[in-house]
């Protein structure tokens, strides 16, 4: 294995380690700050392996946090014009680093990311971290990011047990509550 590789599987694990634990955070801005630093040990993995559609999905991955996390501090709610403009340059980007059927993977997923952080809606968002942890898994095989396919794998565990604990265990807390209070009338 070289160096490159080596050096590039490190920062994947860096990247890891930070994306994961953004899924744990409940707020939406400790998700967005947590996963602008991910996604800058993700672009420097992807610029090491040659990948760039991977580049410049971590790319747009910082922007979205920044900018979705620049509105929510102002207490406004993204324009609609904004997300034209991304989701266009996502996909001009994405057609700029089309390599092979794979790198389409990247595309999809930052679109994704983004509308489901464009709804602002955190069940979805989580949802969605579980469809775009299995798209990394089958890019990240393609591509040879060898510790991202295991982070990936460790981040769909997380993304699930995050859907557990903040929408399917407080939906049933929440059930049980109902029937506690309609009991007590």
């Amino acid at each position: 294995m070289s160096t490159v590789l080596i050096v590039a599987q490190v920062f994947a694990f860096f990247a890891f380690i930070l994306y994961t634990l953004s899924f744990q955070f409940k707020k939406r801005g400790n998700v967005l700050k947590t996963q602008i630093f991910a996604n800058i040990f993700y672009t420097l993995e992807y610029i090491m392996l040659d990948a760039y559609a991977g580049v410049n999905n971590s790319l747009f991955g910082i922007t979205r946090s920044v900018l979705f996390y620049i509105f929510d501090k102002q207490k406004k709610k993204c324009p609609p014009y904004v997300a034209v403009i991304f989701l266009t340059l996502v996909v001009i980007f994405g057609f700029i680093s089309y390599t092979d059927i794979y790198s389409i993977l990247p595309v999809i997923i930052s679109i994704i990311f983004f509308v489901a952080l464009y709804t602002e809606d955190m069940k979805l968002y989580r949802k969605v971290a579980v469809i775009a942890s299995i798209l990394w898994i089958i890019y990240n095989i393609a591509v040879h990011a060898y510790v991202s396919v295991f982070d990936y794998t460790i981040e769909l565990i997380s993304s699930l047990v995050a859907i557990y604990r903040f929408d399917i265990k407080r939906e049933r807390e929440k059930k049980k509550d109902k029937e506690k209070f309609k009991k007590l009338k």
